[in-house]
């Protein structure tokens, strides 16, 4: 599919049926906000992808297609491949949130939280267009430069300076994901 020929989708097929699904930027995040969570399992992960981004409950038989077509949505239309995408991440949504925010807002002169309902494929070619002079730039720029082992002697002191700011922890809190896996979960139970 092509961004500048085709209407963003809306719907995914799923075996023999189409679904409405929930597309704007938002929910798609809150979804990788579970991804990013190492206190959640795969499963719950999965589970709460599919609870979210489906506006229709998915029968039990078609879940895992469900989940493949949610990712495929969820990497804008291209089909992932485990092997060929890096462990070595060098931004989070959590933590770089408000750079996010306004890195996207200035560079395309935007205010996006005035824009919920944008479309997950919208958003992401705002992100991947950000200008590297904003400070998200800066920040992600530090990060690949240390994966690639290539920081400068003069980088290396601003990356001692800011290592806060750059560093990706992993995330140890119960996510709002989490909370709502456990209460969707305990419906079900009952």
């Amino acid at each position: 599919m092509n961004i500048l020929t085709s209407k963003l989708p809306t719907k995914i097929r799923v075996n023999n049926s189409i679904y409405d699904i929930n597309y704007d930027y938002q929910t798609i995040i809150r979804i990788i906000l579970a991804f990013e969570d190492i206190e959640l399992t795969k499963e719950e992960q999965l589970y709460i992808m599919v609870k979210n981004i489906y506006k229709d409950e998915i029968p039990s038989e078609d879940f895992e297609e469900a989940c493949l077509q949610a990712i495929k949505f969820i990497n804008c239309g291209k089909e992932y491949n485990e092997f060929k995408h890096s462990k070595n991440r060098v931004y989070s949504f959590q933590k770089d949130a408000n750079y996010i925010f306004t890195g996207i807002n200035s560079t395309h002169h935007i205010d996006i939280e005035e824009k919920p309902n944008t479309h997950w494929w919208k958003f992401m070619s705002f992100f991947m267009d950000m200008s590297p002079d904003c400070m998200f730039g800066e920040i992600t720029y530090y990060r690949k430069r240390k994966l690639e082992g290539k920081l400068t002697k003069d980088e290396k002191k601003q990356y001692e300076k800011i290592k806060d700011l750059v560093e990706l922890e992993e995330v140890h809190v119960q996510s709002e994901a989490r909370k709502q896996f456990f209460e969707e979960f305990h419906k079900t139970q009952k």
